[in-house]
This record gives C-alpha cells, sequence and structure tokens, in this order.
C-alpha cells in the first residue's frame, strides 16, 4: 500500500531508501522475475500528480521483471466513500489471487472479516485527589515528549480579517517565537485541542450511558504486546480530562472500523443489525448518508448508539475515538521581516447540514478562541512549495487564505530590496473588496512598486470574476516573463476548482499570447511542471 497524498508526487519517507534502490542503473530487468506483487495506492485527486508514486512504483517493478497479482489499485479521497470505495473490492480481488497462487493447506480456514477487536493498550486508573489534580490541569500531554524541534508560540494578535457581516471569519494570528527562524514556503505545525463545549459534550453522553469516568481519573496506560507499541506521549501518566481535551478527536467523522467495534460491544439487537449493516460493502452508500454527508461526528453517533456506549471500557475508548492530529498551517509571514514573530491565516471552519448542530472545525475554532499570550507548542516543517533563491520572476496564484505562503516569500524579498513589480506578481481573488479582502499590506507593496497585484472580487458586479479570467486578461505580460524570464507559478487555495481553472488559463495565455497550438501550449504547461516550475499545493 502507498499512501501519496504529496503534492509534488514525491515518494513518502518511509519509502525514499527503497525507491532509490530500485531507480539503481545496475539492477539487471530480470532482478523481480520471482517476485509477485499488488500495489494500492491511496492519493487525492484533486492534486495535479494523483497517486503519481503508486503508478510509477508499479510501472518500475514490471520493469524489472515483477508480476502484478491484481491490477493497480487507485483509492481516492476525493470520493463520496473515501478509499474504501477502490480499497473494499481491491483487497478482495487480492485475497482470491492470493488463495488460488497460494492455496492454504488442507484444514486451514481463512479468517473471518468480522474478528473479535482485542484493545491495543491496557488501561489502569485511579481517582486523583482535588490537591493533585490542579498540577495536571497546567500541563499538557505533549509537554513532556516534545521533540527537540518543537518550541513554545505565544498569541501576540488574533485579527479577524473578514467583516463582522461575512460568513466567512478568516482570522490573521501573529504569535511570538523569539530565535526562531524558517524559509518561504515552510509550514508552522500545531497541535488543536476539542472546545470546552465539546469536552462538556462528550462527557455527559458517557455519563447518561452510565460510562462514569471523572474527569480528575489518573489513567496509566501500558502495551498488551510490543508488536502495537503506546504513543510516546500516552507513556506518561495522564487524566481522562486531559485526553478529551488534547487527544481523543471528538469531531471526527466514524469510519467503518468505528461500526465494527460498536456492533460488538452492544447488547441491542437493533444496533447490531445496523452496524453489520454499515460495514458491509453493500451498506456503504448508507454509511455516506449517515455520517459523510451530514458530517456527523463520534460523539454524536455515540449517543445514538447507547446500548454500545454504555458498554464502553476505558480500554475501547482508545479503539472507538481516533487520535487528534497535528495541523498543518502555510506561514503567512517572513521572520527577516516580521523579526521574532510568525503568522498564520486560518479560514473558520463553520456550516450547517441536515443535522441541528453546526459543524465546527476542530482546528480553526480552537485557534479563533485563543487569547492573547496564550501559549502553544509548534514546530516547522518544509511545505511542497519550492521558490527560487535567486531573482527569478514569480507568478502567484493564491485565492482566499491560499495567499499565505506568497506573503512569506513577498516579505523575503521586500526585506532583500529585490522585490519588483516584474519579479513578484501576485494574483488574489475573493468575493468582495469589502468584506474579505486579505491583502492590505500587499495593496501597499503595489502602490509603493514593489510587486504587483492583481486582484478578482467575484461578487462585486453582476457577473463572476475570478482570478483565471484576470491571468487571461494579462495575457501578454506574462507570457513575457514565462518565455523570455524562465518565471516560475505558484498556485494556492481550495482544490475543488480553481487549480484546474487556473492551469487552464496559463495554457490560454501559451495560446493566445505565445501564439502555440493548444498541444503546444498543453506541453509547454506539462514541462513547467515536470521542471517545478509550476507547482500546486491545494486543500479542501
Amino acid at each position: 500500500m502507498v499512501s501519496s497524498p504529496n503534492l509534488k508526487g514525491e515518494e513518502p519517507d518511509n519509502m525514499r531508501n527503497f525507491w532509490r534502490f530500485l531507480l539503481r542503473r545496475s539492477l539487471p530487468g530480470n532482478s523481480l522475475v520471482n517476485v509477485k506483487f499488488a500495489i494500492l495506492g491511496l492519493g487525492d485527486s484533486s492534486y495535479v500528480k494523483y497517486n503519481f508514486v503508486a503508478k510509477r512504483l508499479q510501472k518500475r517493478l514490471q520493469q524489472l521483471g515483477g508480476q502484478a497479482l491484481v491490477p493497480l489499485g487507485l483509492g481516492d479521497d476525493q470520493h463520496e466513500l473515501g478509499y474504501d470505495a477502490v480499497a473494499d473490492p481491491w483487497i478482495d480481488d487480492l485475497w482470491k489471487a492470493l488463495l488460488l497462487e497460494y492455496p492454504l493447506p488442507k484444514g486451514v480456514h481463512v479468517l473471518e472479516k468480522n474478528q473479535k477487536v482485542i484493545p491495543r493498550f491496557n488501561v489502569s486508573s485511579t481517582l486523583l485527589q482535588p490537591s493533585a489534580a490542579g498540577a495536571y490541569k497546567q500541563q499538557s500531554i505533549y509537554y513532556s515528549t516534545r521533540a527537540s524541534n518543537e518550541f513554545d508560540v505565544a498569541v501576540k494578535e488574533n485579527i479577524r480579517m473578514t467583516s463582522d457581516d461575512h460568513f466567512q471569519d478568516v482570522r490573521l494570528i501573529k504569535f511570538a517565537c523569539p530565535g526562531h527562524k524558517y524559509s518561504p514556503g515552510d509550514v508552522l505545525v500545531l497541535r488543536p485541542r476539542n472546545l470546552p463545549s465539546q469536552v462538556a459534550e462528550f462527557q455527559r453522553i458517557l455519563q447518561d450511558n452510565n460510562v462514569n469516568i471523572p474527569p480528575d481519573t489518573l489513567f496509566k496506560i501500558t502495551e498488551t504486546t510490543h508488536e502495537m507499541p503506546i504513543p510516546k506521549f500516552l507513556k506518561y501518566e495522564v487524566t481522562f480530562q486531559q485526553l478529551c481535551e488534547e487527544y481523543f478527536d471528538l469531531t471526527a467523522i466514524p469510519r467503518r472500523r468505528t461500526f465494527e467495534i460498536l456492533g460488538q460491544l452492544t447488547d441491542s439487537e437493533i444496533e447490531k443489525e445496523k452496524c453489520e449493516e454499515l460495514t458491509t460493502a453493500e451498506g456503504q452508500n448508507d454509511l455516506y448518508n449517515y455520517c459523510n454527508r451530514p458530517r456527523r461526528n463520534i460523539t454524536e453517533v455515540l449517543e445514538d448508539f447507547r446500548h454500545a456506549t454504555k458498554n464502553l471500557t476505558k480500554e475501547m475508548l482508545f479503539e472507538v475515538l481516533p487520535a487528534i492530529k497535528p495541523r498543518d498551517f502555510s506561514i503567512a509571514s517572513s521572520c527577516k521581516y516580521h523579526e521574532n514573530e510568525v503568522h498564520i491565516l486560518v479560514a473558520v471552519v463553520r456550516y450547517k447540514t441536515k443535522l441541528v448542530k453546526e459543524r465546527l472545525g476542530l482546528a480553526s475554532n480552537y485557534l479563533a478562541d485563543l487569547k492573547l499570550d496564550a501559549k502553544l507548542s509548534a514546530w516547522v516543517k518544509k511545505g511542497s512549495f519550492k521558490f527560487p533563491t535567486d531573482d527569478t520572476p514569480v507568478i502567484m496564484v493564491g485565492p482566499g487564505t491560499g495567499v499565505a505562503p506568497f506573503k512569506n516569500f513577498i516579505f523575503e524579498r521586500v526585506q532583500a530590496n529585490t522585490a519588483r513589480p516584474n519579479n513578484c506578481v501576485l494574483f488574489f481573488g475573493c468575493r468582495n473588496r469589502g468584506k474579505d479582502f486579505v491583502c492590505e499590506d500587499e495593496e501597499k507593496l503595489h502602490a509603493n512598486g514593489k510587486i504587483t497585484l492583481v486582484t478578482a472580487f467575484s461578487r462585486d458586479q453582476d457577473y463572476k470574476i475570478y482570478v483565471q479570467h484576470k491571468i487571461i486578461e494579462n495575457a501578454g505580460f506574462l507570457w513575457k516573463l514565462l518565455s523570455e524570464e524562465g518565471a516560475y507559478v505558484l498556485v494556492a487555495g481550495n482544490s475543488k476548482n480553481m487549480p484546474r481553472a487556473v492551469r487552464d488559463a496559463f495554457v490560454t495565455v501559451a495560446t493566445d499570447a505565445g501564439r502555440l497550438t493548444p498541444q503546444e501550449a498543453e506541453n509547454f504547461v506539462e514541462k513547467m511542471e515536470k521542471t517545478n516550475r509550476y507547482q500546486t499545493e491545494t486543500w479542501c
């Protein structure tokens, strides 16, 4: 199985050495003639290089003589059923092929799919006295095991950038980070927490179903087997309150595995039947309609399946509730210009579905609620963008919060006094100038002759204008930068329609201003992609 959500189509870190070995020219063409293999790629079709790693691996193994047991599987996270839509039939086909290729010995049978769930961890607990509980409330479960690259940041400003009457709340959050450095394209990684209201709701549901775990209960978690190690930050004793705030993802949308577990816990035949239905291949549309479409979270599912919830043990909580994952945010500042600070742009996720309660994004709402001087643990890592290190022109297309990584790069050049209107070109789009325009700083730079800023306000007139229209309007200027000065094109923002529309616009630039044929224009953009002169960073 190859998980390749990388925007540039690069292999995952844990595959890198293996891939370098496979690419050795000294390997004979029959190296893998006795090897049979099967590949399932986990990708996202909103990326330009969708499942690129899985496709390359399949091709290379076959070049070396390997034989595929089943056709290449290409899972797509954009599918309404997620990866399962492809993974389920692919796994079934794989088992059939394996059993044909390697028949089981007489008397040995294939295990049933719904095996009894065995908890990964042992959990013992004691109730803390009030005098001892206070110490745990003051510390994060992650502080004792922080990596060497983690550091503290403190909120300096938390500014709403959009007007109060605009439906979308976008925040510019400025953190103090004395002495810490970062580069254009880098991302800031943060660990969000559940909101207090979400924690209270989860604990109420447990209590209503006679799962009585006081918040100050101290958990000691140990391994059931060395094959399933405990995450390092759970090796220390933690309170149930800490787990609810920092570890359990209470906003997670349950997957099929959740219902397999609940089906084993419940003593209600009705609930058991429903869980079994939601775990079958035939029931995946029902699962989608119950969980994915309305964005019903795990807490709400536990309230619906009360006969399963009442049988939850401390050990089974770790099976039913996924862990909160760190979140990446493109850095929207330059450490050279904004000294001792790091900025991020955050679109706060709040929306309605057919459910009564408003849906809240975990990380964005946590960050929007942060008060001045609030401290968080953070670290910096490389993003997917590779900016030129010389004065090569860069054409940046960043509607909405997609502008964040370009703010980093622009102010880096401004501080170095190398920013020019023909080497820093920014296309920014939003709905209304007066409601969700977040480029006031860049507008001043444009007025001062430092950069070129081209704006598209889609709702400020009777017809819609998007960044792709502005790109075509400026075809002559852009073609000169692309064809004569080797300009880069970098695109960031929502993955739905924008990246494809922008790419098509640059193909049009090549046909209209460059006088290329449609095929030549397509080849021109493809060549830019292959040489990293055209890069895309998108998200859902």
